[in-house]
């Protein structure tokens, strides 16, 4: 653990460019998922998507995944009563077309659910 967080904070030192790079990822989504879904920007690389019942999230994160994407569902204990989401994680192994791809996925699979 501590030689990978060694790693980690040298590459944050020697590639400041990837922090950019990953900014400007959670952006685009954040916009994306604001003019399809609804849903605010968490500035964030972590988006949380509330759906709230813990059966339509389970279904919509497994319909997710059959379409090739790794976006998990949370449920309670983990969140409250209520509250169960969507946990879209973005990283810099993804692009701007994935990300639209992921963000008409969604739409498309919030509209059948």
């Amino acid at each position: 653990m501590a030689v990978a967080a060694r790693e980690a904070r040298a590459m944050l030192s020697d590639e400041p460019m990837r922090r950019l790079q990953l900014q400007e990822r959670v952006a685009f989504a954040g916009g994306q998922l604001a003019g399809r879904c609804g849903v605010a920007p968490s500035g964030s690389q972590i988006q949380p998507f509330v759906i709230g019942d813990n059966k339509r999230t389970m279904a919509v994160a497994a319909a997710l995944q059959a379409r090739g994407f790794d976006i998990r569902g949370i449920r309670p204990p983990t969140v409250p009563e209520g509250t169960s989401r969507l946990r879209i994680s973005l990283t810099l192994n993804v692009g701007e077309a994935d990300i639209s791809a992921m963000v008409e996925a969604l739409a498309e699979v919030l509209a059948a659910a």
